[in-house]
């Protein structure tokens, strides 16, 4: 499903445009005036990522913001979510349209938000059959942030440029954020999905990403917290459905369905030898 934002449309990028790792003085066609930081993308070792392939699947393993999470926004429940827009000409940033690259994800660090894919999250081309970029070829990302009982945080967020040309994309604006800055865990993993857990696998026709063991998105991140709830941001065992309690109540019930139907024979029994 497309989500759209809509904002104001004037105000100008600050910062040279970050190319392969490499500044350069040109700037991007647009400018956007809810930017309020940069978005590093990072691969299956959790390495900072400039380039792929549209077609590797996922389409990176996380992203970490280097805006912080405003007030309000850091409390139990606080979740980051990934968004693609397509880029325009001769209309602002809010009006573009776009879809969300990934679930929420749950993270443990104020000052570096970021959202983590799993094995079972799209490649990029989702993003470019929907919405092709038509503007010098780029797609600009999002990284939105919510909490429960109010509305997902449209403006002030860390964004990217990266640039689509036939099978590959590269990255034309990004930050230099650490991909261990802090953990984060998928709600994919927290609601126990199947293919969730594990390292992406790379594409047949090959991959940007390192196909090496990486970390695995259940395991190596643990449990997110949220410094200023004081609690853990993920839901817990408490509030999860616990499938010992379920097999429990399942057996409860076959036993009682066992119980009547003895009961019922020996009733039935002793009735027939009364009437005989």
């Amino acid at each position: 499903m497309a989500a759209v934002a809509f904002g104001p449309a004037s105000a100008a990028l600050a910062g040279p445009v970050t190319v392969a790792g490499r500044e350069r003085a040109s700037q991007l066609p647009y400018t956007d005036p809810n930017q309020a930081g940069l978005l590093t993308l990072c691969d299956v070792a959790l390495k900072p990522i400039t380039h792929g392939l549209v077609t590797t699947k996922p389409f990176v393993w996380r992203v970490v913001s280097s805006a912080p999470a405003p007030r309000g926004y850091f409390a139990r429940g606080a979740k980051a979510t990934l968004f693609a827009y397509q880029p325009r000409p001769f209309t602002p940033p809010g009006a573009w349209s776009g879809i969300s690259l990934a679930p929420a994800t749950y993270y443990s660090n104020r000052l570096h938000p970021m959202a983590q894919f799993t094995p079972i999250d799209l490649p990029l081309t989702q993003m470019t059959l929907q919405f092709p970029p038509i503007w010098h070829d780029l797609i600009q990302l999002r990284l939105y942030l919510s909490v429960p009982n109010a509305p997902m945080l449209t403006r002030g967020y860390a964004a990217a440029a990266i640039q689509v040309q036939g099978n590959t994309w590269t990255l034309v604006q990004g930050g230099h954020a650490s991909c261990t800055s802090g953990r984060a865990i998928a709600e994919e993993v927290v609601l126990h999905m199947p293919g969730a857990s594990g390292t992406p696998k790379p594409a047949a026709t090959g991959s940007s990403l390192s196909p090496s063991p990486g970390p695995s998105s259940g395991a190596s991140t643990g449990p997110a917290s949220s410094p200023l709830a004081g609690s853990s941001a993920v839901p817990t065992a408490a509030t999860r459905p616990s499938s010992t309690g379920a097999a429990a109540a399942a057996f409860g019930i076959v036993a009682l369905v066992i119980i009547g139907v003895v009961s019922g024979g020996f009733i039935w029994r002793r009735r027939r030898r009364t009437t005989g």
